[in-house]
């Protein structure tokens, strides 16, 4: 846990109030796209307080975080439960979708993860395929051009040991487009202020909205 938190791959916030900006900025951009009644899945949920986030400032019916980390998901029940949140321990990179309790979703989010997956196109078509028609997914991803993979500014040696690649902003379109999916938006993180910024391409992070 303490090297996971070292390395910024995983935060152990209490509150949603205590989440470093930019994860706060995707999770309240994503709350716009969740309807009445919507079954959401967030997929690397990490501590939980996300999928919290979205439950409580949204009118889904359930919300469902999924992660591999048993302290992860241990943290998300102690600190950020709520009557429409549930937690399961799952390996994405694995037929995941068997140890849920919903088999499709109505939109999925799935933030600064596929960078950590061998297989990211194997991993795309599995949330592809766990989408109802006309389902949204919401991802994001560090964008090459500002934080190239192998120059990586916070890491003394270049390099993240946690990540595989990061994408150019065309390289995820693409990445998402050979899986079927239509893309609806694509915005940009600011470096300065970490906002999403529709249109641009030129932030720490891309953010896709894509359709099924």
């Amino acid at each position: 846990m303490d090297e996971e938190i070292d390395q910024m791959e995983r935060m152990y916030a209490t509150s949603f109030d205590d989440v470093m900006l930019d994860h706060h900025y995707r999770y309240h951009y994503a709350t716009r796209f969740i309807r009445e009644g919507d079954f959401i899945l967030d997929a690397a949920c990490g501590s939980g307080y996300g999928t919290h986030y979205m439950a409580e400032h949204s009118s889904c019916s359930i919300a469902v975080g999924v992660d591999r980390s048993d302290h992860a998901l241990d943290w998300a029940v102690d600190y950020f439960s709520h009557a429409k949140t549930v937690y399961l321990n799952s390996d994405l990179t694995g037929p995941f979708r068997d140890d849920l309790p919903i088999h499709w979703f109505d939109v999925i989010t799935c933030f600064e993860t596929v960078e950590h997956l061998k297989e990211d196109q194997a991993f795309i078509k599995k949330l592809y395929d766990a989408l109802t028609p006309n389902g949204i997914l919401l991802i994001s991803a560090p964008n090459e051009n500002v934080i190239p993979y192998l120059e990586n500014p916070y890491y003394l040696n270049g390099v993240n040991p946690y990540h595989y690649r990061h994408y150019r902003p065309n390289e995820l379109k693409r990445l998402l487009l050979n899986c079927g999916f239509r893309i609806q938006q694509v915005l940009t993180q600011d470096n300065d202020t970490y906002e999403l910024i529709p249109g641009r391409t030129d932030g720490f992070s891309t953010v896709l909205v894509a359709v099924k």
